[in-house]
C-alpha cells in the first residue's frame, strides 16, 4: 500500500509587482502508519503556472523545498506544485492564487490599507477618550 503525502506551500508575496521574485517555499512529507505521523520526504516536485510545467527541483532530506518565480504580466495565476508520487508514496499538489500587480496599483493598494490603519487607530484612541470622559465622576 503506498502511504499518502502532503505539500505545505507557502508564498513570499500574493500580490507580487510585475518583475518581482517571488519565492514558493514549503515542506514535502509522507504518512508512517505504523507510527501515525508525517515525516519529511525528499522527492522530485515541479511548480506549474496556469497548467503550464515551469520548473522542476527538488526537497532536501527534511523536505524542505524554495523555488522562485517572476511574473511579467499584470493577471491573476494559478500556482500549483506537483509530486508525481513513487513507488513507495501517491501523488499529491498544493496550489495557490497569486495577482502580479503592477507598480502603480500596488501602491495604491500601500495607500488605501495606511488610511485604513489610521482611522482604526484614531477610533481606538476616541473610543478610549469617550470611555474615560464618561467614567470619570466628580
Amino acid at each position: 500500500m503506498k502511504a499518502r503525502t502532503r505539500i505545505s506551500l507557502h508564498v513570499s508575496d500574493k500580490k507580487p509587482c510585475i518583475g518581482d521574485k517571488v519565492s514558493f517555499s514549503g515542506y514535502l512529507q509522507a504518512y508512517d502508519s505504523e507510527l501515525k505521523r508525517w515525516d519529511p520526504l525528499k522527492g522530485k516536485l515541479t511548480l506549474v503556472i496556469d497548467g503550464e510545467k515551469v520548473k522542476t527541483f527538488s526537497s532536501n532530506n527534511y523536505g524542505y523545498f524554495e523555488v522562485e518565480y517572476k511574473f511579467y504580466v499584470p493577471k491573476k495565476y494559478d500556482v500549483e506544485v506537483r509530486y508525481n508520487g513513487s513507488p513507495k508514496t501517491k501523488a499529491c499538489s498544493a496550489s495557490i492564487k497569486i495577482e502580479a500587480l503592477t507598480e502603480k496599483q500596488k501602491n495604491r493598494i500601500k495607500k488605501i490599507v495606511r488610511l485604513f490603519t489610521l482611522l482604526v487607530i484614531l477610533m481606538l484612541i476616541l473610543i478610549s477618550l469617550i470611555f474615560i470622559l464618561f467614567s470619570f465622576k466628580p
